[in-house]
C-alpha cells in the first residue's frame, strides 16, 4: 500500500524523540489507522555521517497509511506546527 507522508521540519528534528514517546503512549484507537490496521510513526531518512551537533539525517516525516491517520495523530498529540 502507497504511504501517506507529512515531513517534518528540520528545525523540530530535536523533538522527534519526544513525539514518538507521545505516539507511543497513544491509545490504539488513535494511533493505529482502524480503516487500514496500520500504525502512524516517524521514519527518518538514512544516517549521514559527520553531521556534527546536528540531527545525523537529513529528512524525517511522519508516516502512515493514509492521510487521516496521519491527521488523527497530530492532532491527539498537538504537534501541527512541526509538519511543513
Amino acid at each position: 500500500m502507497l504511504k501517506a507522508q507529512r515531513a517534518i521540519e528540520p528545525v523540530d528534528f530535536s523533538s522527534i524523540p519526544r513525539i514518538k514517546d507521545l505516539i507511543d503512549d497513544l491509545p490504539n484507537d488513535v494511533r493505529v489507522c482502524q480503516q487500514h490496521d496500520e500504525p502512524v510513526v516517524i521514519r527518518e531518512s538514512e544516517f549521514l555521517p559527520n553531521q556534527g551537533p546536528a540531527a545525523p539525517f537529513a529528512k524525517a516525516a511522519f508516516v502512515g497509511c493514509c492521510d487521516g491517520a496521519i491527521a488523527n495523530v497530530l492532532s491527539a498529540i498537538g504537534v501541527q506546527s512541526l509538519v511543513g
